[in-house]
């Protein structure tokens, strides 16, 4: 999930905060908090360098990176050992050395989680360069799989088989991320659960997991909705999606987060990156119906929104594609990517995560 995973549609969520204090209490540290050093460079110098790409500028980060989230003005990519930071107005970037595969933000409480292997961490970005953890847990994660976080629950879906997904509750207030449920049957009991994406619902939380249905060749999405609690409510039928077999490789670029079948939510629809369908599959949620299809012509491995359009990057693309779901069609393209895997967006900048390139920041004209 990275989670998708995403994320400009948290921005758009009108629903109260489950922990609306939050931002007016002092910070405070329970005793599982991890203590991180934060190394801060500005725009120009080692971690970044600019080259001219056309109209617009692209800057470039140093390491490679698997998945971002864009927030109040700044970037988040999870690159290996560090969590890279932009600012989109002013260039300025900074490290965390903290080790993330997947990133997910839930700007209400102004809180982001990240994972790595089995471990996830709670983060506050109150000082916005230099996030500080303030929880750690542990899930049951396997390869393919991803997390992603809104109104106090926070969605961890297995990946591979001999997972399970897990749910948990936090409290930006307390600084408390503790298990709501383990494990979900209709979901754990597939192949796999490679991605899942969560959004704010009036008293809880709707999830879509992504669904291996079988042999890692036919995929569905399972919902899931959630009360406040983060137990589980009702799981409706699964929306099938189109079938096929992936062909390219696993592992990179298509390690935690990154499979590609991820989602994104905007106006009572999902959007669904599907590699088998060579574009983006669109399920209408008033009916949980697969009702259209946005042909792409390559294998999308992301999709983002700024609350307006969606940014889809995909793994033989080497641009974003800018898609106005008005009239479901590409009507832009962005960037000059070689590796990406990860995609966030918000009214004036475009975030990628790139294998090869790092964090790039591409200005929207």
């Amino acid at each position: 999930m990275l989670r998708t995973s995403y994320l400009m549609l948290f921005l758009t969520v009108f629903f109260f905060s489950c922990d609306t204090d939050a931002v007016n209490e002092e910070l405070l540290v329970s005793n599982t908090t991890t203590t991180t050093a934060s190394q801060t460079t500005n725009a120009l110098e080692d971690q970044e360098s600019v080259q001219e790409l056309g109209d617009f500028e692209t800057i470039r980060g140093s390491d490679g990176c698997t998945n971002v989230v864009v927030v109040n003005g700044f970037a988040y990519a999870t690159c290996g050992n560090s969590i890279q930071i932009a600012e989109l107005a002013t260039d300025q970037r900074s490290s965390v050395a903290i080790a993330a595969d997947d990133i997910t933000v839930d700007p209400a409480n102004e809180l982001l989680f990240i994972q790595r292997g089995t471990t996830i961490r709670m983060l506050r970005y109150e000082n916005p360069m230099e996030p500080e953890v303030v929880a750690t847990v542990t899930a049951n994660f396997s390869v393919f799989s991803g997390l992603s976080a809104a109104n106090c629950v926070l969605a961890v879906s297995g990946g591979a088989g001999g997972s399970n997904t897990r749910i948990f509750n936090y409290s930006a207030s307390q600084g408390t991320l503790e298990l709501a449920t383990d494990g979900i049957p209709i979901v754990d009991n597939r192949t796999g659960a490679p991605d899942v994406l969560v959004r704010a619902v009036s008293g809880g939380a709707q999830g879509f997991y992504s669904q291996d249905l079988g042999n890692v060749a036919n995929w569905g999405i399972q919902i899931v909705n959630f009360n406040g609690a983060g137990e589980v409510l009702s799981t409706p039928d699964v929306v099938v999606l189109t079938a096929g077999q992936f062909q390219g490789p696993f592992g990179a670029p298509f390690g935690p987060a990154n499979f590609p079948v991820e989602s994104e939510y905007l106006n009572g629809r999902l959007y669904v990156a599907n590699f088998a369908a060579e574009g983006i599959e669109v399920i209408d949620l008033d009916n949980n119906n697969a009702v259209s299809q946005i042909p792409l012509g390559y294998d999308p491995i992301n999709i983002a929104t700024d609350g307006e359009f969606l940014f889809v990057v995909g793994v033989t693309n080497n641009e974003i594609d800018v898609i106005d779901p008005s009239s479901s069609s590409v009507i832009d393209s962005l960037g000059a990517l070689n590796q990406p895997s990860g995609v966030a967006a918000n009214a004036t900048h475009v975030a990628v995560a790139d294998q090869t390139l790092g964090l790039v920041i591409v200005p929207r004209s």
